[in-house]
This record gives C-alpha cells, sequence and structure tokens, in this order.
C-alpha cells in the first residue's frame, strides 16, 4: 500500500515538472503573438475595389452586378465633353430604357434569392451529416465547410439586401424624371 501511494506521489510530482526538465515549456506569450497576427491577415478582405471593377463582385464562384445609378449633375469637367443634354433626356424619355434597368435588377434579385435557398439546403444537410458523425476529425472537416457555405450565404444576403436597395432607387430616380408610373409595373 505505502508503495503504490509512494509510487503515485511521485508520478504526480515528476508530471508537472516533466515539461520542464525535457524543454517542452510553451511560450503562451508568442503564441498569441502568432494568433494576432494570423487574424490580422485573416480579417483582411481579399476582394480589392477599384475603377475597373467597381460596378461587380465575385464571391463564392459566381460574378454579381451592380447597375451604377448616374448623378443627375454633371462632374466637374465632364460637362463639356458629354453629348447635349437634350440627346440624352432622350434616351431616359424611352420605356425600354426603364424597363431593361428593372428587369436586371429584378433578374439578379432572383438568381440571388435562388442562389440563398439551394446554398440554406446544403447548409441543412451539413449540419445533419456533422450532428451523424462521431469522429472528431469528421465533424471538424463539415464544421469548416458549414462556416464557409455561411459566410457565402451572407454574402449573397447582403448582396440581396443592395440590389432591392437598387430597385427602389430606380423607381425613386423614375419618378423624379417624370416617368409615368405604368412604365415600370
Amino acid at each position: 500500500m505505502r508503495i503504490a501511494a509512494l509510487f503515485l506521489a511521485l508520478c504526480l510530482l515528476f508530471s508537472g515538472a516533466a515539461p520542464r526538465l525535457l524543454g517542452d515549456a510553451v511560450d503562451l506569450i508568442a503564441l498569441k503573438k502568432q494568433e494576432d497576427e494570423r487574424r490580422k491577415k485573416a480579417a483582411q478582405s481579399k476582394a480589392k475595389v477599384n475603377d475597373n471593377n467597381v460596378t461587380s463582385v465575385a464571391a463564392g464562384g459566381r460574378k454579381y452586378g451592380f447597375v451604377q445609378m448616374e448623378s443627375e449633375e454633371p462632374a466637374a469637367g465632364e460637362g463639356e465633353k458629354e453629348k447635349p443634354a437634350a440627346a440624352k433626356a432622350d434616351v431616359t424619355k424611352q420605356p425600354d430604357y426603364w424597363k431593361k434597368q428593372q428587369a436586371d435588377l429584378e433578374q439578379r434579385i432572383a438568381t440571388l434569392r435562388a442562389d440563398i435557398e439551394e446554398a440554406q439546403l446544403q447548409l441543412n444537410q451539413l449540419w445533419s451529416d456533422f450532428y451523424i458523425k462521431t469522429i472528431a476529425a469528421e465533424q471538424e472537416s463539415i464544421r469548416a465547410q458549414i462556416a464557409q457555405l455561411t459566410n457565402q450565404i451572407e454574402q449573397k444576403k447582403l448582396f440581396l439586401s443592395q440590389s432591392e436597395t437598387q430597385v427602389e432607387e430606380l423607381l425613386e430616380k423614375a419618378r423624379k424624371a417624370g416617368v409615368p408610373p405604368g412604365w415600370l409595373r
């Protein structure tokens, strides 16, 4: 009995001292610095927006375009280079001009809604797979897929809300331009 108690006491004593004796001590401060650097790199957006791609955004392997709304006031120095105001006003007086913009936005909204619904079904399937699996490695793999798919869904929801806002802005712009309401029904 004494031998077992002595053996147990020695094991407990050396289990706490073993990492120090072997040189396997963990430097928590260095680990924290490494993690902070990793998070700074991961938090930065990989998408760069410039003048060339400001009207379209790529996410999840698909490209989403946005209708560029024009200001009613010309920018400084652009007034001389543009066509006369009468020719420009003629284009906006056509019903096809407004219908095409509205149809493009509505098509984008329908596509985004379908994509969100499809991604949500995939997400539900992944969650059921996650709870079925009992091996931790498989669960971690599925958890990474769930995180990625959730991020994609959130991005698509953001694009959807922006597109819906653009439809409202188009209707308001048409109203201000004096477009009859029947053109956009």
